[in-house]
């Protein structure tokens, strides 16, 4: 079992508005120091229906089709991932752009193949988050495997 099988902790969920508050003081890109790209987005709850932030890691950025790739750290579980279900446009930000997006999933294959892809890049990035979720692995095949069950989207802009 993994730590995306279950929900995150109170200390985990303050861990992770960390980067949230940064962003909105003015301070995003600075986990491009620690060799990130993250994405604000900005969701609407699917029963509240009130406006929520989530921070997600960039995995890659495709300019020839103006494509992010990110993750679901806790996959379909995560509430970020509902409410985009739910209500499909949302807001994102990534540096200094900001635009409206919908996002499509990666197929199990793809996702596989795009977290070998991210390690490559990031070799010592990755093996801390897969660390801090309990995932371990020895080689890209094993990571290959765990990439099969994580939740991997495409998100495109849309045109205004």
């Amino acid at each position: 079992m993994s730590a995306f099988d279950k929900r995150p902790g109170q200390l985990q969920k303050f861990f992770f508005k960390v980067p949230v508050w940064l962003h909105k003081m003015g301070l995003g890109g600075w986990e491009r120091l620690i060799g990130a790209q993250w994405m604000l987005i900005t969701h609407i709850g699917r029963k509240s229906g009130k406006r929520y932030d989530s921070m997600v890691d960039v995995m890659d950025y495709d300019k020839a089709s103006d494509t992010y790739y990110i993750e679901a750290a806790y996959g379909a579980r995560a509430d970020w991932y509902k409410n985009i279900q739910a209500n499909p446009m949302f807001e994102a930000k990534v540096g200094r752009r900001k635009f409206k997006a919908r996002a499509g999933a990666l197929t199990t294959e793809g996702a596989s193949e795009m977290l070998v892809q991210f390690y490559r890049s990031k070799p010592a990035y990755t093996r801390s988050v897969m660390a801090m979720a309990g995932m371990k692995f020895k080689d890209e095949a094993e990571l290959r495997e765990l990439g099969k069950n994580l939740t991997l989207l495409a998100v495109k802009p849309e045109k205004e």
